[in-house]
C-alpha cells in the first residue's frame, strides 16, 4: 500500500483545486518556507479523522478554510482527497483503490466519504485503525514532533508500539465490550428493581379488575332497559312529530317564496336607490360645474375686452416706434458713408504728406551739397573717402588680432571648450527627448482616458444586458414551470378521457374496445361539443344518455350487447341511427316560451355536432328548453303547460309535469363530462400560448445570453488592453522621470564647469560680442566708403552743372515747402470733421439701439396679446358650448331622478306589504315549533 494522489481544494492556502500525485520515483516534497509543505501534511492529517484545530494549527476548525486574499473572496468549503494503492489489499476492502474524502463546511457541517460513498468518521478511524497511517500514529510527524515523542511519558509510547504493532483495535473493541458489558449489568438491576416493586401492587390490582369487571356487567344492563323505554317515549312522539314536520315544511316553503320575492324587491329597491344617488352626485357636480364654467365664461369675456383695447394701443405705439427707427437708421447710414469718405480723404492727404516730406528731406539733402562749390565738395569727399579706407583697415587688423587671441585662448583651455561644447549637446539632445517623451505621455494619457471610458460606458451596458438576461430567464423558468404544470394538468385530462375515466362500466367497455367493434360511432357526450357556460345545463338535460352509445344500426347494437355479456361488462344503452327519430318542441309552445325573458333556446339548437347526428341529438335535446336562472324556468314551464323539461343554466330542472329538480352535486363540475372536454381545449390553447411566449423568451434569453458573453469578451479584452496601457503609461512616465533627472544632472553640471571655468567663459562672450561689432562697423565703413565713391563720381561729372542744380533745388525745395503747408492744414480740417461725424454717428446709434429695445418690448406684448386673445377666444366658445350641454344633461337627469323618486316610493310600499305577510307568517311557525315540543334522549 502507498499514497497515489492529493486533491485539495480549499484547505488553508490551496483555493484553487489542486491535485498532487505521488508516483513511485517521487521521495519528498520540497520548497522555501510558507510555500505550504506543512499544509500538505496536515490535510493527510484532517482527512484521517482528525479533530483537532490546534493540531492543525488553527484556532477552531473553521480556519482550515481558505480566508481569502486582497484579490481572492474567501471559500466557503474545504475538501480533501487521498487515493492509496490497495493492489496488496493491505486494508481489509477488495478494492485495489481506495479514495478517502473529508469536506467542511463554514456553517460547521462535515460530510465523509470512502469511494465516495457516504459513512461516518468512525468508519475511517476504523479503516486506518492498526494500519499505521491512524490519527493517533506517528506516520505523521509534524516539526517539533520528534522531540516530542522522545519526552512523552512510557504509557503514552506503549500506544505508538501498539499501534505498530497491530494490536491497538482489538484494545479498543475489548473496551468497547467492556463498557457495553457493565451498561448490561446495569440495566438488569434496574429491570429487578421494577420487579420488586410492582410485585407488591398485584394484590390491590387484583381486587381492582373484580370490581370493573362488575361494573361494566351492571352498566350494561342498564343500557339495555333504558334503550327499551326510550325506544317507547320517541314512538309516542313520532306521531305528533310528523304532523308539526308537515306543516313547519309548508309555512318554510312559504316562507322560502315570501323571501325571495322580498330580496328581489330589495335588490331592485337598493339598485334604483344606488342610481337615485349616483344621479344626485351627478347633479350636484354638474350644477357646480355650470357654476364654474358660467363665472369661467364671464371672465375670459371681460379679459378678452380688455386685451382687444390693450393690443389696438400696443400696435399703434409700434407703428410709431418702428417709423422712428426707420429715419435713424437712414441718418446712421449717411453719417456712416459721410465718415468713410472723410477718413478715406484723410489717409490719402496722410500718403500726400509723408510722401511730401521725404521729397523735402531728399530735396534738402541735395541742396546742402551743392552750397558749396564743387571742388571743396571733392575735396572733403576724397578726405572723407581716405579717413574710411583707414577706419577700414584699422578693423580688419582689430579682428585679425582678436581671432589670434580667441586661437590662443582655444589651444591653452581645449578640454574645457570640448567639454562645454559636449555638455551644451547633451542638454539639447536630452531636452528634445523630454519633450518628445512629455508628447508620448500626453498621447498615451488621452488614449487610457479614452479605454476607461469606453470600459465604462461597455461595463454599464454589460450591467444593464446581464439584468435584462437574468430577468428574461426567470421569465423563461416561469414559463417552463407553466408550461410543465399544463402540459402535466392537460396529460392528465387526456388520460382521463382516452380511459374514459367518469363513463358507467358498459360504455366504457364498449368504447375502450370500438375498434373491435362494427359500426359503434361513439358516446352522445363525445360526438357534441357544448359551450363551457352551457355544460352544466346540457350535462343534467342528459343525465345518464350523456353515455348512450350511438351505432349505426340495430345489428350493430346486438354485435355490442352480446360482446358485454361475453366479458361481463356491465349494461350500455345503444342509440342505432337507423331507428331513433327526432322530437321537437311544436311552434306554437316555441313562441310562447321566446316572449319570456330569460329565455335560451333549445337545447339541440347550443349544442354543435355532425349533420349525420341530428336524429339522434334532436330525439335527445330537441324537447328541452334552457334558461337563465329557475325563476325564468318556473315561468317558461308555466307558458309551455308543464309539456317539456326547462333546465337552467345551474342545473336546476323543471319536468314535464310540474316537478321540479334541484340543488347541488357533491362533485361540483369535477364529474362534468363536458366541462373536462372544454377544460381540455382551453389548456390545449393555453398550452400553444404559453409555447409560444416560451419559445420567444428561450429566443430572446439565447440573443441575450449571447451578447452578455460578447460583451464580457470585449470587456476583457478592453480591460488587457487597458492594463497594457497603463504598463505603458507607467513606463513612459519612468522615462520622463529619468530624463527630467538626466537633464536636472547636466544643467547641474554644466552650472558647476560655468562656475569653474568663469574666465573661459567671459572670455568668449567678449570674443563674441567684439567680433560681431567689428563685422557691424566694417560693413558699416565699407557702405560708407563705396557711397561717397559714387558721390565723387558724380561730383566729377556733373561739375558745371552744379550752380544750375542750386537753383532748381532752392526753387523745388519752396514750393515742396508750400504744398506742405496747405497739405497740413487739409489733414488738421478733416480730422475735426471726423470727430464732429463721430459724435453724430454714436448719439444716432444710441437712439437707434434704445428704439429697437422698446419696439422689441411693444412686439413681445403684442405677440403675447393675440396669444392670450386667441386662447381667450377659444375659451370663450368652449365654456359656452359646454355650459348649453350641462344645461341640456341637467334637464334630462332631472327628469330621470323624478321617474326613478316614483318608483322606489311603489317598490317601497310593496316591500312594506310583503314583511307584514312575513311577520305574520314567522308568528305561526314560531307557535308550531313551540307546540312541536321536540325532547332529546339519552342512552346511558
Amino acid at each position: 500500500m502507498y499514497l497515489k494522489k492529493i486533491e485539495i481544494a480549499g484547505f488553508k492556502s490551496f483555493a484553487d483545486r489542486t491535485v498532487i500525485d505521488f508516483e513511485d520515483s517521487v521521495t519528498a516534497v520540497v520548497g522555501p518556507n510558507g510555500s505550504g509543505k506543512s499544509n500538505i501534511t496536515e490535510a493527510i492529517r484532517w482527512v484521517l479523522g482528525e479533530q483537532s484545530a490546534k493540531s492543525l494549527r488553527g484556532g477552531k476548525m473553521p480556519d482550515i478554510i481558505f480566508a481569502g486574499s486582497d484579490s481572492r473572496k474567501a471559500l466557503n468549503i474545504a475538501e480533501v482527497t487521498v487515493v492509496l494503492d490497495n493492489s496488496d489489499h493491505y486494508l481489509p476492502m477488495d478494492y485495489t483503490e481506495i479514495s478517502v474524502t473529508r469536506r467542511f463546511r463554514r456553517t460547521g457541517e462535515s460530510d465523509f466519504f470512502i469511494n465516495k460513498q457516504a459513512c461516518r468518521l468512525k468508519d475511517i478511524t476504523d479503516l486506518f485503525m492498526d494500519s499505521g497511517l491512524g490519527k493517533e500514529s506517528f506516520s505523521i510527524i509534524s516539526q517539533g514532533k520528534v522531540e516530542a515523542i522522545f519526552a512523552s511519558k512510557p504509557e503514552d509510547r506503549r500506544g505508538i508500539f501498539e499501534e505498530a504493532a497491530g494490536v491497538l483495535k482489538y484494545k479498543q473493541r475489548k473496551k468497547k465490550a467492556e463498557q457495553k458489558l457493565f451498561e448490561t449489568e446495569d440495566n438488569l438491576s434496574r429491570v429487578q428493581d421494577i420487579i420488586y416493586e410492582l410485585e407488591d401492587q398485584l394484590a390491590p390490582l387484583a381486587e381492582q379488575s373484580r370490581i370493573a369487571t362488575e361494573f361494566l356487567q351492571l352498566k350494561k344492563d342498564l343500557t339495555k332497559v333504558d334503550c327499551a323505554y326510550v325506544v317507547t317515549e320517541i314512538q309516542e312522539a313520532k306521531a305528533v312529530w310528523d304532523q308539526s314536520e308537515a306543516t313547519l315544511v309548508a309555512m318554510d316553503q312559504q316562507l322560502q317564496a315570501i323571501s325571495e320575492t322580498i330580496k328581489v324587491g330589495e335588490k331592485t329597491l337598493a339598485d334604483k336607490r344606488q342610481e337615485r344617488a349616483q344621479l344626485d352626485d351627478w347633479l350636484e357636480n354638474a350644477n357646480q360645474q355650470l357654476l364654474r364654467v358660467t363665472e369661467a365664461l364671464k371672465q375670459a369675456e371681460g379679459q378678452q375686452e380688455l386685451l382687444k383695447e390693450r393690443s389696438k394701443n400696443t400696435l399703434q405705439s409700434s407703428q410709431e416706434y418702428q417709423r422712428n427707427i426707420d429715419t435713424a437708421a437712414e441718418k446712421i447710414s449717411q453719417l456712416e458713408e459721410e465718415k468713410a469718405n472723410l477718413i478715406s480723404s484723410l489717409s490719402e492727404k496722410n500718403r500726400e504728406q509723408q510722401t511730401l516730406d521725404e521729397q523735402i528731406r531728399q530735396t534738402k539733402a541735395e541742396l546742402a551739397k551743392y552750397q558749396r562749390s564743387t571742388k571743396e565738395v571733392l575735396e572733403d569727399l576724397r578726405g572723407q573717402y581716405v579717413d574710411k579706407m583707414q577706419a577700414h583697415a584699422n578693423i580688419g587688423n582689430d579682428l585679425k588680432y582678436l581671432e589670434r587671441q580667441y586661437t590662443q585662448e582655444l589651444a591653452k583651455n581645449q578640454k574645457a571648450m570640448q567639454k562645454q561644447s559636449e555638455l551644451t549637446a547633451a542638454i539639447a539632445s536630452c531636452q528634445q527627448d523630454k519633450k518628445t517623451l512629455a508628447d508620448s505621455l500626453a498621447k498615451v494619457k488621452e488614449n487610457l482616458a479614452e479605454q476607461r471610458k469606453n470600459y465604462v460606458l461597455l461595463q454599464d451596458q454589460a450591467k444593464e444586458t446581464k439584468t435584462t438576461f437574468d430577468n428574461e430567464q426567470k421569465k423563461m423558468y416561469s414559463l417552463m414551470n407553466q408550461v410543465q404544470q399544463v402540459r402535466a394538468k392537460g396529460k392528465s385530462l387526456q388520460d382521463i378521457q382516452d380511459n374514459y375515466t367518469g363513463f358507467y362500466q358498459g360504455p366504457r367497455m364498449i368504447l375502450k374496445h370500438k375498434q373491435q367493434l362494427q359500426g359503434v360511432v361513439g358516446a352522445v357526450a363525445e360526438l357534441m361539443e357544448v359551450p363551457a357556460e352551457y355544460a352544466v345545463a346540457i350535462e343534467t338535460a342528459l343525465g345518464a344518455s350523456a353515455q348512450h352509445i350511438i351505432v349505426e344500426n340495430e345489428k350493430d347494437a346486438r354485435q355490442a350487447i352480446t360482446f358485454l355479456k361475453e366479458q361481463r361488462g356491465g349494461r350500455a344503452t345503444f342509440l342505432p341511427k337507423t331507428t331513433i327519430q327526432a322530437r321537437n318542441v311544436p311552434m306554437s309552445q316555441l313562441q310562447a316560451a321566446k316572449g319570456i325573458s330569460g329565455f335560451l333556446g333549445v337545447a339541440s339548437a347550443i349544442v354543435n355536432f355532425d349533420d349525420s347526428l341530428r336524429q339522434i341529438m334532436e330525439n335527445l335535446l330537441g324537447g328541452i328548453l334552457l334558461a337563465e336562472d329557475l325563476q325564468s324556468a318556473n315561468a317558461i314551464a308555466r307558458a309551455v303547460h308543464y309539456r317539456f323539461r326547462v333546465v337552467s343554466l345551474e342545473g336546476d330542472v323543471m319536468n314535464a309535469g310540474g316537478s321540479m329538480t334541484g340543488g347541488a352535486n357533491k362533485k361540483g363540475n369535477q364529474g362534468n363530462l363536458f366541462a373536462q372536454t372544454n377544460e381540455l381545449n382551453q389548456l390545449k390553447e393555453q398550452h400553444g400560448q404559453l409555447d409560444r411566449r416560451l419559445q420567444t423568451t428561450e429566443k430572446l434569453v439565447a440573443k441575450l445570453e449571447i451578447e452578455v458573453k460578447e460583451q464580457q469578451s470585449q470587456l476583457e479584452v478592453l480591460r488587457e488592453q487597458g492594463e497594457a496601457a497603463r504598463l505603458h503609461l507607467q513606463e513612459l512616465e519612468n522615462q520622463f522621470q529619468n530624463k527630467e533627472a538626466e537633464l536636472t544632472r547636466l544643467e547641474k553640471e554644466q552650472q558647476v564647469f560655468a562656475f569653474e571655468n568663469r574666465e573661459v567663459q567671459a572670455f568668449l562672450e567678449e570674443y563674441e560680442e567684439k567680433k560681431t561689432s567689428y563685422l557691424q562697423e566694417q560693413s558699416k565703413v565699407e557702405a560708407e566708403r563705396l557711397a561717397i565713391n559714387s558721390e565723387i563720381q558724380e561730383l566729377s561729372r556733373t561739375e558745371d552743372l552744379i550752380e544750375e542744380k542750386r537753383g532748381e533745388l532752392s526753387e523745388q525745395l519752396a514750393q515742396e515747402q508750400a504744398q506742405l503747408a496747405v497739405l497740413n492744414q487739409q489733414i488738421l480740417h478733416l480730422r475735426e470733421q471726423i470727430t464732429t461725424k463721430q459724435t453724430d454717428l454714436a448719439e444716432a446709434e444710441s437712439r437707434h439701439h434704445s428704439l429697437q429695445v422698446q419696439l422689441s418690448a411693444l412686439d413681445s406684448d403684442f405677440s403675447s396679446h393675440e396669444l392670450t386673445e386667441e386662447s381667450l377666444q377659444k375659451q370663450v366658445t368652449e365654456f359656452g358650448a359646454k355650459q348649453a350641454e350641462l344645461q341640456s344633461e341637467l334637464t334630462v337627469k332631472r327628469q330621470a331622478r323624478l321617474d326613478l323618486q316614483t318608483t322606489i316610493t311603489a317598490g317601497d310600499a310593496a316591500l312594506s306589504e310583503q314583511n307584514q305577510e312575513q311577520k305574520a307568517l314567522m308568528s305561526q311557525k314560531t307557535k308550531a315549533e313551540v307546540e312541536k315540543k321536540p325532547r332529546r334522549y339519552q342512552v346511558g
